[in-house]
């Protein structure tokens, strides 16, 4: 804001005004101008659009000295001045479509917001419609290559996300609040999201690609439902156990530095408990999951066999489960009470790691049990990794249980081994 002062007060607020159309009018014409060359047709590029900018932000200037009228009836002059000269030229020389008119419009409508000195605003909406029309043919060869049965499944999970989880209600119901639609809803729906989002990574850029960047990004969310959807996944495409595995070892390495960051954010002390161990699980992950990449089995990335795009009962059942682990942790702990806090991080690791995490940083806020509540952070991820070792047994191929649990295993005994000898240490 201080830099758009000192330039207007330089060369004036109507030049800055022309200067920033100008600009907005370049970014949008030179793309236009060379998808016209690629094109072979088209009337508007890079010296129509800069003029149609100054054009609006011109006549909106001038709204302040006459009438808003006399911007309103301009745009609609414009409108209707490309809507006759699209019906007028022949569609060989003109171009069929109607995006470079709405590009054009667009830019008018821009320049008036630069009047309106929504400079920065603006120019953001400038560089989306540039990136968006210089995408065209990506977009058509992803939409040529989409099946009825994948355009159907995206309509399902856009019916599922944007208009039945709106209306859950958030609200806590049963014993102690512990169910809420809305949550529940949207594990579901990530859930959905990471399956629907691994099967067009798998499709359009290849297993090896896909599946790990869909495990690391699902890592950030939930490692249990990269398991839970992986898993799956291996059973229907045996021949990709291998780069399922890894993407289950994958996310769960995630998990390690996410809970981390976490527990630093309610207590940064409690850090220099968890570096080592936590950097230790993570290393062990990251090696079993370029042993598994390095191990190609030649399988082609394309004609593969991926299932279905939006698996809604693996889906639901997820939730179900996500249900039946929440109410099993809240009668354990009433069973067991509060002193066993071990056995309630092994119980809430079935279902969530984060919880326990933020709750043992903030127990050991004073500084004396930074080592217990580390230890204990340490169980509640052994319990989860146990957890997901048995969604991979159970839901997945058999290659696929056999390699996560090789890693899972390993993890899982150094774990084991770090709270013994911290405990050890320091009693």
């Amino acid at each position: 804001m201080q830099l758009n002062t000192e330039i207007s007060e330089l060369v004036g607020t109507y030049i800055l005004g022309v200067l920033i159309s100008l600009g907005i009018g370049l970014i949008l014409g030179l793309e236009r101008e060379y998808d016209k060359l690629k094109e072979e047709k088209g009337f508007a590029g890079i010296r129509t659009f800069p003029i149609v900018a100054i054009l609006g932000f011109s006549l909106a200037h001038l709204t302040a000295l006459f009438t808003p009228w006399l911007l309103i009836l301009s745009l609609s002059s414009f409108i209707l001045f490309l809507a006759f000269n699209h019906f007028r030229q022949k569609q060989e020389e003109y171009g069929q479509g109607l995006t470079t008119n709405l590009a054009l419009v667009t830019t008018f409508v821009l320049g008036i917001m630069v009047s309106a000195e929504y400079y920065r605003d603006a120019v953001a909406t400038a560089v989306i419609i540039v990136t968006l029309l210089s995408l065209k043919t990506r977009f058509r060869t992803i939409i040529t290559n989409i099946t009825s049965e994948e355009l159907f499944a995206f309509i399902k999970f856009a019916i599922i996300a944007l208009l039945i989880l709106p209306f859950l209600p958030n609200k806590e119901y049963g014993p102690d609040s512990l169910l809420n639609p809305f949550e529940i809803g949207s594990i579901i729906v990530i859930v959905s999201f990471l399956n629907f989002i691994g099967y067009f990574l798998v499709k359009f850029i290849g297993s090896k690609r896909g599946i790990i960047l869909t495990a690391i990004l699902g890592g950030l969310i939930s490692s249990t439902a990269v398991a839970w959807n992986y898993a799956s996944r291996s059973k229907e495409s045996p021949e990709l156990s291998k780069k399922y595995s890894a993407g289950i070892i994958v996310a769960s390495a995630i998990m390690f530095p996410r809970l981390a960051l976490l527990a630093y954010i309610f207590n940064s002390t409690i850090l220099i408990h968890l570096a080592l161990p936590f950097g230790l699980l993570t290393l062990v992950c990251v090696i079993a999951t370029l042993l598994l990449m390095r191990k190609d089995d030649n399988v082609p990335d394309t004609n593969i066999k991926l299932g279905n795009p939006l698996n809604m009962l693996n889906a639901i059942g997820f939730g179900v489960m996500y249900v039946v682990i929440i109410f099993a942790v809240f009668y354990s702990n009433q069973f067991f009470g509060e002193s066993g806090l071990y056995y309630s991080a092994l119980i809430a690791g079935l279902a969530d790691t984060d919880a326990i995490t933020i709750s043992m940083a903030k127990f050991s806020l004073d500084g004396q049990k930074l080592n217990l509540a580390s230890s204990v952070i340490i169980a509640a991820t052994i319990s989860n990794m146990l957890v997901k070792l048995g969604i991979t047994y159970f839901k997945g191929s058999k290659m696929a249980g056999k390699l996560v649990g090789y890693a899972f295993g390993s993890v899982i005994l150094i774990g084991i081994i770090y709270i013994l000898v911290s405990s050890n240490y320091y009693l």
